[in-house]
């Protein structure tokens, strides 16, 4: 099941009276968190090894000697998975972790001994880690609220990721993590947003943005 069930009660204590008085951006991301945060722990179980296998068959992630890849926090599609299957095949893993108002990438070798919670709560590299340039990487997963068929992505506002994307080589294949009800036909982007060049979601696997 990748279905992202609404509950009710979420709506209502997440929504502002008026969410037609918000920015579109900000609209779809009222929206769709509490439906990815709805979805019962049972099918992200199931949605993530789904993915996870996705990835492992991508032609760029198996082929890469370095993956750069973000650390999922709350409701987002989970990365341990992925990150464990990359480092036992001997890829380097690089995450990112906040450095003023951009994400600097550093080379983890433990999911356990690697990460301490950092800005925002989100698990980052420790003082022990090394840097390493994600243009060194042969793909790159990118978390995201909301996509749509283009690629074009929502995050939470802070554009963290689309100051990384403007800076990260054309030529590295992104690949965008979601739930099928992250996809939408078309989402508010603005001229220099980078969209994903990929989108992978549970039940339609690996796809190109059109």
């Amino acid at each position: 099941m990748s279905r992202c069930p609404i509950r009710r009660e979420i709506i209502r204590t997440e929504l502002p009276e008026d969410i037609s008085a918000q920015p579109a951006k900000k609209q779809l991301r009222y929206r769709i968190l509490p439906m990815r945060d709805a979805i019962p722990y049972s099918d992200v179980l199931l949605n993530a090894l789904q993915v996870r296998e996705h990835v492992r068959s991508w032609a760029a992630f198996r082929d890469a000697d370095c993956i750069c890849s973000y650390v999922s926090v709350r409701s987002e599609m989970p990365t341990p998975g992925i990150i464990l299957r990359a480092l036992e095949s001997g890829k380097t893993v690089i995450v990112p972790k906040v450095d003023g108002n951009i994400i600097r990438f550093f080379k983890i070798k433990s999911l356990t001994d690697d990460l301490d919670r950092g800005t925002f709560g989100v698990l980052e590299p420790n003082d022990r880690c090394e840097e390493v340039d994600p243009a060194t990487a042969g793909a790159c997963l990118i978390p995201g609220v909301a996509f749509d068929e283009h690629g074009n992505r929502i995050g939470y506002g802070k554009g963290y990721y689309d100051r990384f994307l403007n800076t990260l080589p054309k030529n590295i294949p992104t690949l965008g993590l979601a739930y099928d009800c992250q996809i939408l036909p078309e989402i508010p982007h603005s001229p220099e947003d980078v969209p994903v060049q990929f989108l992978v979601t549970p039940q339609r696997g690996i796809f190109p943005a059109s």
